[in-house]
């Protein structure tokens, strides 16, 4: 592993830790690139709502200049990348995008947590057998890549699908089928591998396998220590081998200031 393009600040008020720290954590590991991909913030319509795990438009100065600073104090040691994980949400994206094109901004990756829009979402990891709702996540994130601006999908086995398995393989081969013609690679997340949470989804990971999409492995960090965890990378390799997948190092980084 040479590179990880999902780390988090403690500005999404669930990551802990400087960011020299997750940069120091980086080149003990030997990686040579670092992107770091903090919770966007977002614009809601709805009077009163309150999101608790993403940094408040105000904070995203204070997050691209001391990114910036860093940039520049490991230069020639490190490439750093200055990103933001982003879910898709309709009603709000645009005027999300006209935001963060204000700043310097490398990349974004979609993080779809919540389906629909925010206020009146529907949480990815909560176990459904609704066809009508994992319909609605393919539909919702191949919209959102086929947009041109996220450079890959993390955790995509994020939705908790537990009806059908046929259902469920029709709708995952659909996704992967997509973000090969649009040449995006999936994110096999270590912190649910860390946490023992339901993804990695083992199901979908075969049909990735079997669909020959691009993978990359990602540190998902919210601590310096998992920047780069051996053990995890160790273990997460030996399953995608064990499928046949053999992870990309690098992501090709798309702007969001070119694309459409």
């Amino acid at each position: 592993m040479l590179a990880n393009y999902h780390t988090h600040t403690p500005r999404c008020n669930h990551a802990v830790g400087k960011e020299q720290r997750y940069v120091d954590r980086a080149l003990e590991g030997g990686l040579k690139e670092l992107g770091f991909s903090d919770h966007t913030p977002y614009f809601f319509g709805e009077p009163g709502y309150y999101s608790s795990f993403r940094m408040h438009p105000e904070e995203l100065e204070d997050y691209v200049q001391t990114l910036l600073t860093v940039r520049e104090e490991y230069e020639g040691r490190i490439r750093i990348h200055i990103g933001l994980e982003a879910e898709y949400y309709p009603k709000y994206f645009p005027r999300l995008l006209d935001f963060l094109r204000q700043f310097p901004i490398d990349y974004l990756i979609l993080g779809q947590h919540l389906l629909f829009n925010e206020e009146e979402g529907v949480p990815s990891p909560a176990p459904t057998t609704d066809e009508k709702l994992l319909d609605q996540y393919r539909g919702q994130t191949l919209e959102a890549l086929e947009s041109g601006l996220f450079s890959y999908f993390a955790h995509p086995d994020l939705f908790r699908f537990v009806g059908d398995e046929a259902v469920y393989a029709r709708h995952v081969r659909a996704i992967c089928r997509r973000v090969n013609e649009l040449h995006l690679p999936l994110e096999y997340n270590l912190q649910g591998l860390r946490d023992r949470k339901h993804y990695p989804d083992p199901r979908f990971w075969r049909i990735v396998a079997e669909e020959g999409a691009e993978v990359v492995i990602g540190s998902d960090a919210h601590t310096p220590a998992t920047t780069w965890d051996p053990q995890r990378i160790e273990e997460a390799e030996a399953f995608l081998r064990s499928l046949g997948i053999t992870p990309i190092e690098y992501v090709r980084l798309r702007s969001i200031h070119e694309s459409k």
